[in-house]
């Protein structure tokens, strides 16, 4: 792998840069599932079993007695996770091609703050938001009623702080640890939820400033934290989810790519800091037009993790 930027172009890549980080700011989710997330290269098919971790916190452990054992002996009937295989298939990518003359905008614009933010904003739209959502997509394609049984009515027009505190109280119910769980809920449901947060008579809730930003920055209700998805949430979770760690497993590598003797593909691999989640990018020049081409790419899977630590928020 080229350790040097063989296309002359680190300024433009710098922007590049600020734009990927922008996409990842998106994610913040993956920060919260039972993950195995490596810059290291993977390939398509990876095996991944993440359900070890899972069984040392959610098997259904008897406290005895010692006086009526007579012994610390090894408790019986202990009830683990069940093995939970699962691989890196998913492989999603987006390319750009670059002129000549919109390369040296992007290299000029590394001096010029509002240029730089220009050309950030130019390349999010053009396809780097739409990377981040696919991933969105894969994630929200596992949550099914069938791989999540627990589900709590609370339509979206009527969904209010109490109602959300009813799929916390079902969530806790079944969760053996107890951990206040994270919420996403649809447009609709965040909506109806937020205005009705505002109404509520409490100095101590930041209501002033979902006005102002319209994001819910404390817990609500036993709920950790409250966002939502600008996007269609699946069928069997209409209004959202609530989830913890261990309900949704996921893995990513880096793709591994062949390298032949004198490639001319200069390849970097970025990580996001927060997440730990990384990204391959591929840059190649065209000799004689100049024209430049850089594809970001990633692999990764989703898996069910342990069923009754997610409840389905459901309309009827």
């Amino acid at each position: 792998m080229p350790t040097t930027n063989t296309l002359g172009t680190l300024a433009a890549t710098g922007v590049f840069h600020d734009a990927l980080a922008l996409t990842l700011k998106r994610l913040p989710f993956i920060r919260r599932l039972a993950s195995d997330i490596a810059p290291s290269m993977g390939f398509r098919g990876m095996p991944f079993n993440i359900a070890q971790t899972l069984k040392n916190y959610n098997g259904a452990h008897t406290v005895s007695d010692r006086s009526t054992t007579g012994t610390y002996a090894k408790q019986a009937g202990f009830a683990a996770a069940a093995d939970q295989t699962f691989t890196l298939n998913k492989w999603p990518y987006i390319s750009f091609s670059f002129t000549l003359t919109e390369l040296n905008q992007m290299i000029d614009s590394a001096s010029n703050a509002d240029a730089r933010q220009t050309v950030i904003a130019k390349l999010f739209a053009k396809g780097f938001n739409a990377f981040a959502t696919n991933i969105v997509n894969d994630l929200l394609a596992i949550i099914t009623a069938g791989a999540y049984t627990l589900s709590q009515v609370a339509a979206a027009a009527t969904i209010d702080h109490k109602k959300l505190g009813s799929a916390v109280d079902l969530f806790l119910s079944n969760d053996t640890l107890n951990e206040a769980p994270d919420a996403i809920l649809s447009i609709a449901a965040f909506r109806t939820l937020a205005n009705g947060l505002t109404a509520i008579a409490n100095p101590t809730f930041n209501s002033g400033d979902i006005i102002r930003t319209g994001v819910i920055n404390e817990g609500v209700s036993g709920a950790a934290s409250v966002s939502r998805f600008n996007l269609s949430m699946p069928a069997d979770a209409a209004n959202g989810i609530l989830f913890d760690p261990q309900s949704i497993l996921f893995a990513s590598r880096v793709p591994m790519e062949e390298e032949l003797p004198n490639d001319p593909v200069y390849t970097e691999i970025i990580t996001d800091p927060a997440t730990g989640f990384s990204l391959l990018l591929r840059e190649a020049k065209d000799p004689m037009t100049g024209e430049v081409t850089r594809t970001i790419t990633a692999l990764y899977g989703f898996a069910v993790g342990l069923e009754k630590h997610l409840v389905r928020i459901i309309e009827a």
